[in-house]
């Protein structure tokens, strides 16, 4: 049985929200090993997250891969359309409308726009960004047996999978990554409980120029109506030929093998001559499970291991890397001392609640899809058909366009209610799937504008702590810059005269987390800065105990 040295952070998953936590802790200084079970990392056409939101972006941007994201091979020229009908060459129900990525605008309260990259171009952008870096050891073929902790770090019992070598490994923090099955949860005993949404049947298809097929024209996703409600979507992986094709679904897991996917295929399509090729089926569970607790002791969990979401909206991967950002200044923090205990129930009290709201948007996304009102006669003729088929299309366009803009469920997130957020009083914002209202009421993001040198105030953040100080006449007071050299924290003092952040702020002073949150805003500093510091970084008493 083989041991070895003490590690920093053990990551386990090497997924892209374990790869995303690895990158993160490296460009911070921070050295990582991440252990996969499988041999590599994946690149096989599944049916997985392929959305990245705005937020999503921004921190991809920070990460240093957002280019490399956009050029993944997702073509820019795709309509982000989604058509309602009962068949591709059946009737037409309705069009939900969205540009393509060429024709999108920037929205006004982001640098970045949402985009598609699908997990089998995604996971190797970011291995390869992480194996660039050389900050991280990533070893495949092993799994977790188990795993112990005690005051000063956590022992995990590995097994290679070749050849059944055990072997035990000491960490300072332990992270799972690992999936909904995670092992890392189950050794943990955290419970992970919610709403079972049944069994999806998918199969890869490929489909060369599909809208040869059909008249409805290219659109990145086609929902199919019956009586019964929606029965089944195609949704392009590549914006070129390769589609998923889900089947909603069934209470009780089949196989899959059993299944006449060619006779589902032609009733989706609505034709028997098209020309396609099915890659592979699977089936898989749709759930809205979150876990009891995200960390225990010196172990946390992040993205799938700690909760799963329907894929109605494509919330799962983003709310897993927003784990990530949460998560990795934090570890930091923990390990240069500069961080108190207080961050580690800081990070469940923070992320727990989003997962819930985001997986609980998806599962109401979910719910108008298989809802089976006013369509009893969707598949008729005549004029009364027609006008159920009118209603329909305008309720699924209204009911759902907050599903695939969603702007203000991806911002609008906020941990006012964490003990290392400084409250100020102020009400907060609406929140409401489809609208962002910025704001910068500690505990919710920081708020992008763009400045005259071309860069967002997002692009402040992202190192360690950052004191905005607005105006010409911002309060010029060393007493907090010399409390934070005290306690090594990192501090930047940035001084702004420009009218729109000055606007966007609200305050003369605002103190923003590593992961771009407010953590603190006035228009003087208090009086006792080291409270206010001890307070942010989780060494108050109030941080450790909440």
């Amino acid at each position: 049985m083989a041991t070895s040295n003490v590690l920093n952070v053990l990551i386990a998953g090497a997924g892209p929200v374990g790869l995303a936590l690895a990158l993160d802790l490296g460009r911070r200084g921070v050295h990582s090993t991440i252990i996969e079970r499988g041999p590599g990392t994946r690149t096989e056409i599944l049916a997985k997250a392929s959305v990245l939101n705005e937020r999503s972006m921004e921190f991809l941007r920070l990460l240093g891969v957002r280019d490399e994201v956009a050029r993944a091979g997702f073509p820019d020229d795709v309509s982000g359309d989604t058509v309602f009908c009962t068949s591709l060459n059946g009737k037409f129900i309705g069009r939900l409308r969205m540009p393509s990525t060429q024709d999108r605008e920037l929205p006004k309260q982001s640098s970045e726009m949402l985009r598609r990259c699908p997990q089998f171009l995604f996971d190797p952008v970011l291995a390869h960004a992480v194996v660039r870096q050389g900050m991280t050891d990533i070893r495949y073929g092993i799994e977790l047996v188990g795993c112990e902790q005690d005051e000063t770090g956590v022992t995990c019992f590995l097994k290679h999978v070749k050849d059944d070598t055990k072997e035990n490994v000491r960490a300072r923090y332990f992270v799972g990554c690992d999936g909904p099955s995670s092992a890392v949860r189950k050794a943990l005993g955290i419970s992970f409980d919610g709403r079972d949404l049944g069994y999806t049947l998918s199969a890869i298809v490929r489909i060369d120029n599909l809208t040869d097929y059909h008249p409805l024209g290219m659109a990145e996703r086609y929902m199919f109506i019956s009586p019964e409600g929606t029965w089944a979507n195609f949704t392009t992986l590549d914006g070129r030929s390769l589609w998923r094709f889900s089947v909603m679904g069934t209470s009780e897991k089949i196989d899959p093998a059993s299944i006449d996917m060619d006779a589902l295929v032609q009733k989706a399509v609505g034709r028997d001559d098209i020309k396609y090729q099915i890659k592979r089926v699977l089936q898989w569970r749709r759930s809205q499970f979150t876990a009891e607790k995200y960390c225990k002791g010196r172990v946390f969990l992040a993205g799938d291991s700690a909760h799963t979401m329907s894929p109605t909206g494509g919330h799962g991967l983003n709310t897993g890397l927003s784990d990530v950002m949460g998560l990795s200044w934090a570890l930091q923090a923990l390990l240069e001392g500069w961080g108190g205990p207080g961050l580690i129930e800081a990070y469940n009290t923070e992320r727990r609640p989003v997962a819930i709201r985001n997986g609980s948007g998806s599962t109401r996304n979910f719910s108008i899809w298989v809802d089976r009102q006013g369509r009893e006669k969707v598949l008729d003729e005549g004029a009364e058909a027609d006008e159920q088929r009118h209603v329909l299309g305008e309720k699924m366009v209204a009911s759902l366009s907050q599903e695939f803009q969603a702007l203000g469920l991806a911002f609008g997130y906020n941990y006012s209610d964490s003990p290392i957020i400084v409250p100020d009083g102020s009400p907060a914002p609406p929140d409401e799937p489809a609208i962002y209202v910025q704001t910068a009421r500690p505990g919710h993001r920081a708020p992008h504008c763009w400045l005259k040198n071309g860069c967002s105030t997002i692009d402040l953040f992202g190192g360690g702590f950052v004191l905005l100080c607005f105006g010409t006449e911002a309060p010029s007071d060393g007493r907090i810059v010399e409390a934070a050299r005290k306690v090594r924290l990192p501090l930047e003092v940035i001084t702004m005269t420009e009218a729109e952040p000055t606007r966007l702020y609200e305050r003369r002073l605002v103190l923003v987390r590593p992961d771009g949150m407010v953590a603190w805003r006035g228009d003087s500093l208090p009086g006792n800065v080291e409270e206010l510091l001890d307070r942010v970084r989780g060494m108050s008493p109030a941080a450790s105990s909440e």
